[in-house]
């Protein structure tokens, strides 16, 4: 039995400690109040910090809270124009007046800090202690038993151990087998190779044989057609020669080759002649047609030409006569209208004459 020498140490998880006067965790604030936010602290400076700050002079109140909305204001009216004379300038209203300049006033100074003694190193930070601590002692002997507890450990070791072994000698084994097989294989497809090789070539030779003799009865059949195209065209031409000189003459007979002078030369000079004096004469005749022709159609042009001057001449004497008996007429028209406007004037003086007549033998009479 084996003996324990190593003491066991046990630690329980940190626990915070429960106080009764202060609870674990802050309170919600029930009051309804909230913190002032300086993001609506009119006492922030926002902006440019070189810039002069211009305060109100009225105290400011501090606001809690949310702010409250700001109404919105009706825009105010803008300055009216000034008066002749006048104008208008920009001046500070503000509490405080302050001089307004292009330049940031600008100064040098100078300081010197005193000589001190290099800071000394940090200390290691050692966080404060907190929880309460707690401890126990185990002896030995009071957990558990290591002989008795290993046995069926070991026993599990062993057996797998003895197991794989027997694998691995079973797997050696195996492999050897199929390495003895695999020669066995080998050695019988090398054998049946060579004789595949050696049958291969046998069958190869008496191809090669077999093609040898094809080719050679070949050549032997084309030579005996050689030999029979030549005696065939030894016989036709020996029949053919026998009526060849006839019919090359006949040939040369009808091709021009043999013809008589008389009648080449009626063909070959009268003929063209005669056919040239024809087209000629031809030539000449329809010329002379064509050119009584022309001369025809000048003077039938030319008589129709003047038939319509004429009947334009008769046109425009009928137009003129019409035209003078229109004015003539009119002049007749004018007379008679002059005619009757004369008697209505004499009818008229007449008898006015008479009234007047009338009135001086009434007054003779008086």
């Amino acid at each position: 039995m084996v003996v324990a020498t190593e003491t066991y140490a046990y630690a329980a998880e940190p626990q915070p400690v429960r106080s009764r006067r202060r609870p674990k965790y802050r309170e919600s604030d029930e009051t309804g109040e909230m913190a002032s936010n300086i993001m609506f602290d009119r006492r922030v400076v926002r902006g440019n910090t070189y810039a002069a700050q211009i305060l109100p002079a009225e105290p400011l109140v501090e606001t809690t809270g949310r702010p409250k909305k700001v109404v919105q204001t009706l825009k105010r009216a803008s300055t009216p124009e000034p008066i002749d004379g006048r104008r208008h300038m920009d001046i500070q209203t503000d509490a405080y007046l302050e001089e307004l300049t292009d330049t940031v006033p600008e100064a040098e100074i100078q300081t010197q800090t005193d000589a001190f003694l290099d800071r000394p190193p940090t200390p290691r930070f050692i966080p404060m202690k907190t929880g309460v601590d707690a401890e126990t002692q185990i002896e030995s002997g009071e957990i558990f038993d290591f002989d008795l507890e290993v046995e069926p450990i070991l026993e599990v070791l062993v057996g797998k151990t003895l197991e794989q072994g027997l694998m691995e000698v079973l797997e050696e084994e195996e492999l050897e087998a199929m390495r003895k097989h695999q020669e066995n294989f080998e050695q019988i497809r090398n054998a049946e190779l060579i004789a595949t090789q050696r049958m291969e070539a046998s069958e190869k030779r008496k191809e090669e044989e077999k093609q040898r003799r094809i080719d050679q009865e070949k050549q032997r059949l084309e030579r005996e057609g050689q030999v029979r195209q030549k005696v065939a065209a030894s016989s036709f031409a020996r029949g053919f020669l026998d009526t060849v000189v006839e019919d090359v003459f006949a040939d040369l007979h009808q091709a021009g080759h043999f013809y008589d002078p008389v009648e080449k030369e009626v063909s070959d000079t009268f003929l063209p002649w005669l056919l040239a004096e024809t087209q000629s004469q031809l030539h000449g005749m329809e010329v002379s047609y064509n050119t009584a022709k022309n001369i025809v159609a000048a003077a039938i042009k030319k008589k129709l030409e003047q038939q319509q001057a004429a009947e334009d001449a008769r046109k425009a004497a009928i137009a003129e006569a019409k035209a003078a008996e229109e004015a003539e007429a009119r002049a007749a028209e004018e007379a008679a209208a002059a005619e009757a406007a004369a008697a209505e004037a004499g009818e008229e003086g007449e008898e006015a004459a008479g009234e007047e007549g009338g009135e001086e033998g009434g007054e003779s009479a008086e």
